[in-house]
């Protein structure tokens, strides 16, 4: 056992030794050594002098050093972080990674008043990670945020020097790269799907590689590109949005540059997409949308309104704001601290080796200027803008990497030429680059720390209605806020909004927004009959209240007031009905236990059961093994009319989730097959590896 763990500590020293290639030096320690004198002779032993030496070492190993500063930014940045997170973008995350995996499979889930829309791909990605810390994904998820700089630093540093940069090029690129205004404000404001894009576009130019085109690319290499590339769109629409547009319109531009591109013949049409460049651009193209389907699909449709990030909406900036490569909003640098990529880009555009580069990161930022100037329906929540930090990353990275390929070519010239122009532009460089670096890291590990996204935060929703949710007629609660402005409300089944909810859930009927309105007005008369038909049993109003609107609930029919404590308001629904009721031809209701998406019961006589959610023609009924057909009721939710008594069975059909998933497991299994490595055959095999 000691000699392994002796094995394995050298190990890890030479993993951060430099220059390890070169073997080990011999040095002289005494005259004994070099034969100048006899061992025997009475020497004085030579101790070094080992003042600094750790320090000195530490530096010759800048990317151990890189790593050290951003755990100990990152630990002070984190301090109100260590827990359970949620707040910002970020929803409570569950117990159990089962829980985020079901719900993905789910046809219906169980959010506002009900929703049958896909659950886009990055909830089981969350899941299946989690299973790293125990299938808990609320410690996935704050270990995620807390190493998140640090992941970045290396994946990024990896990349740099893949593109030739040395080690302290590629140190500078991975810190201004991890702790840049774009990264900590999706930290801070709880954006996963920004953080998951940052983490992924290294990896992405590495496999892509500078300067190589894809008919120099394996078939393997062009599936993992192709596997990376839908996990980014899964996390991000506006990533594969951007990359299904771009190599979409290189491939066109590439068939209409050939020679024979005006032909008619389908033959000839054939032969000319029978080529490696054609074949590898559709497999990135169609591979990352079949792997997102069917969300993928409404995003081609519907380009511009399906481009939201994950989880729930928060204000971001101006387009001012993300020319300067920050994306603004709470809890996000101010832009008095200034990254450098804008003086990056102007450098980048003036050197002509890198000016390529330099104007795909311009049109990638003017586009999330652009983008953002655009207001879409945020999720679950009024009207947003468009956030692009996707866009962002991907900019500062090109600016980045060529700017200091300007660097490292330009220094030799620099020890060579006379004092000039270019000496004061590298310095005035370099001073920004310091400052921008210092200012970034002191905000971070300070003013960065109070942030959106914390620990342990208390829930919106008391106690007593949390344990409602239990209990067989599954109620539902109205919580509603109203400030000077305008008036927020949303709908609970008895616990806060849980990680991915916000991404399914599906815009409020009609009648429903309309008997909210009323009841805020004051001249709600059948609010409480239109509330209590879709299962609302409390309306909650979180303090501090607003006291116009507590005398006009209190003097509005079908509302009583159930109690008034320190956190709210809370009034009963009168005649509220249960999840699944059954009116018989007296009028009179009996609830009916039920489960997420079914209930099975016995049914005495003509009637009609009521399900207490949004409409959708998705929810079958069986009366003694027939059919039942659905209808609408006036107030919006599914109605079946029963003609005999008997056992009937209520579910929701999941056929159409269930084709999807299984183009999407089809796709990625053979992705996945495709991007590993592949074995020889027996008779491909050397003699002499056989022998």
């Amino acid at each position: 056992m000691r000699s392994i763990l002796e094995r394995i500590s050298s190990s890890l020293v030479n993993a951060f030794k430099p220059n390890r290639a070169d073997g080990e030096i011999t040095r002289a320690k005494n005259y004994s050594d070099i034969g100048v004198i006899d061992e025997s002779f009475d020497e004085i032993e030579y101790v070094p002098n080992k003042s600094f030496s750790k320090i000195r070492s530490l530096v010759k190993q800048p990317l151990l050093l890189g790593i050290l500063l951003t755990l100990f930014i990152s630990f002070l940045n984190s301090r109100n972080r260590f827990g359970s997170l949620s707040g910002g973008a970020l929803a409570v995350a569950p117990a159990s990674a089962f829980e985020l995996i079901t719900s993905y499979v789910n046809s219906w889930h169980l959010v506002g008043l009900g929703s049958s829309a896909a659950a886009p791909a990055w909830i089981p990605i969350i899941g299946i990670a989690s299973f790293i810390t125990a299938a808990n994904p609320q410690s996935f998820i704050a270990a995620f945020f807390f190493l998140a700089p640090t992941l970045l630093f290396v994946l990024s540093y990896r990349t740099a020097r893949r593109y030739s940069l040395t080690k302290y090029s590629s140190v500078f690129v991975a810190f201004i790269y991890a702790l840049s205004p774009v990264t900590l404000t999706a930290i801070n404001q709880g954006r996963i799907g920004t953080i998951v894009i940052a983490l992924l576009l290294p990896g992405l130019f590495t496999l892509l590689e500078k300067n190589q085109g894809l008919d120099n690319l394996s078939w393997r290499k062009i599936f993992s590109i192709t596997l990376l590339a839908a996990v980014a769109g899964a996390f991000s629409m506006l990533f594969l949005l951007v990359w299904t547009l771009f190599h979409l319109s290189v491939f066109i531009y590439i068939y209409f540059t050939s020679s024979n591109w005006r032909t008619r013949n389908w033959q000839q049409i054939l032969k000319n997409l029978d080529v490696d460049e054609f074949k590898k651009r559709s497999a990135l193209i169609l591979t990352p949308i079949l792997i997102n389907v069917p969300i993928s699909i409404n995003l081609l449709l519907n380009p511009i309104s399906a481009i939201r990030e994950p989880g729930l909406s928060i204000e971001s900036a101006s387009p001012l704001s993300i020319l300067l490569f920050n994306p603004g909003g709470p809890s996000s640098p101010g832009l008095f601290i200034l990254a450098p990529f804008v003086l990056y880009l102007l450098i980048g555009l003036i050197s002509k080796d890198q000016r390529k580069c330099a104007t795909g990161a311009l049109l990638a930022i003017v586009l999330a200027a652009t983008l953002s100037s655009y207001y879409i329906d945020g999720n679950s929540s009024g009207a947003q803008r468009i956030y692009s930090g996707p866009l962002i990353v991907f900019a500062q990275l090109m600016t980045l990497l060529s700017i200091f390929a300007i660097a490292e070519r330009i220094l030799p010239q620099l020890k060579r030429s006379n004092f000039g122009f270019r000496h004061i532009a590298s310095v005035l460089t370099s001073v920004v680059t310091i400052v921008s670096m210092l200012s970034i890291s002191i905000w971070s590990a300070t003013l960065g720390a109070d942030s959106l996204v914390r620990s342990n935060q208390e829930q919106v929703i008391p106690a007593f209605i949390t344990d409602l949710a239990s209990t067989s007629e599954r109620p539902k609660t109205l919580v509603v806020r109203k400030s000077p402005e305008r008036l927020q409300y949303f709908v609970t089944r008895g616990s806060d909004l849980q990680i991915g909810q916000a991404d399914v859930a599906s815009e409020t009927p009609e009648q429903f927004h309309k008997a909210i309105v009323d009841l805020v007005n004051g001249v709600g008369g059948s609010s409480s009959q239109v509330l209590g038909h879709y299962g609302i049993q409390y309306v909650y109003m979180k303090n501090p209240a607003d006291a116009g609107l507590v005398r006009i609930v209190d003097g509005i029919g079908g509302f009583t007031r159930s109690s008034a404590t320190k956190d709210g308001v809370v009034w009963k629904v009168e005649k509220s009905h249960a999840r699944v009721t059954y009116q018989n031809t007296q009028g009179k209701f009996f609830p009916i236990s039920s489960t997420d998406k079914a209930s099975t019961s016995y049914v005495s006589g003509q009637g009609v059961i009521l399900l207490a959610e949004k409409y959708d023609k998705a929810w079958h009924l069986l009366l003694n093994g027939k059919v039942v057909p659905i209808e609408q009721h006036p107030f919006g939710i599914p109605m079946f009319k029963i003609s005999e008594p008997g056992e009937f069975s209520l579910t929701h059909d999941g056929t159409n989730r269930r084709a999807w998933i299984s183009i999407q497991l089809i796709t990625l299994i053979s992705a996945i097959v495709l991007a590993l490595p592949a074995g020889r055959r027996k008779r491909e095999v050397p003699l002499k590896e056989l022998v």
